[in-house]
């Protein structure tokens, strides 16, 4: 577990290997595709699990064995489908607040307590890509001529994001 910007070699992988996945994940199943469209939800995820699957087996030899290969499947599907790391935090009922700095620097409020997690994203076109999934079902939009939004989630929970050149360091979201 790596803590703040202290980096080690397994997490420099780690966050290589997901890049990998999900960029190539992006590439096979080309999610522009007009058969996708009709799909479900669950259907989505099953085809995309299936293929990075497939991705993984083809590059076993780039993924270090100590990378659980379960929860690199996981996280690659959350952040291509989902809220990426945010999902793990938003399932989380003592979890009050989510404030993401950068791709690699996320902080949960539990119990009145704000803590670093150990969380990330694999880059900052991931955390734009969780922001435009919040954003699209309520037809909002971000970029650089409106690079602040506010929005709710389907549960009702509050949203800001702040994106470059308002956000410095990268794409920021609080939950």
């Amino acid at each position: 577990t790596v803590k703040g910007r202290g980096r080690s070699a397994l997490y420099e992988k780690e966050l290589e290997v997901k890049r990998l996945v999900h960029d190539k994940l992006i590439e096979r199943l080309d999610l522009r595709r007009k058969d996708i469209v009709p799909l479900t939800d669950d259907d989505l995820r099953n085809r995309a699990k299936t293929v990075v699957e497939q991705i993984i087996l083809d590059f076993r030899w780039e993924i270090p064995v100590e990378l659980d290969r379960d929860k690199l499947i996981k996280q690659v599907l959350d952040e291509a489908l989902g809220l990426g790391s945010l999902e793990e935090l938003l399932s989380d009922e003592e979890v009050s607040e989510i404030m993401v700095n950068s791709y690699d620097m996320i902080y949960a409020e539990r119990k009145g307590k704000l803590t670093l997690t150990d969380l990330r994203f694999s880059s900052e076109r991931a955390v734009l890509g969780a922001i435009e999934r919040i954003l699209a079902p309520i037809g909002r939009r971000i970029d650089e001529s409106s690079p602040l939004v506010d929005a709710r989630l389907k549960d009702g929970s509050r949203v800001n994001a702040v994106i470059r050149p308002l956000a410095l360091r990268g794409p920021c979201i609080t939950i």
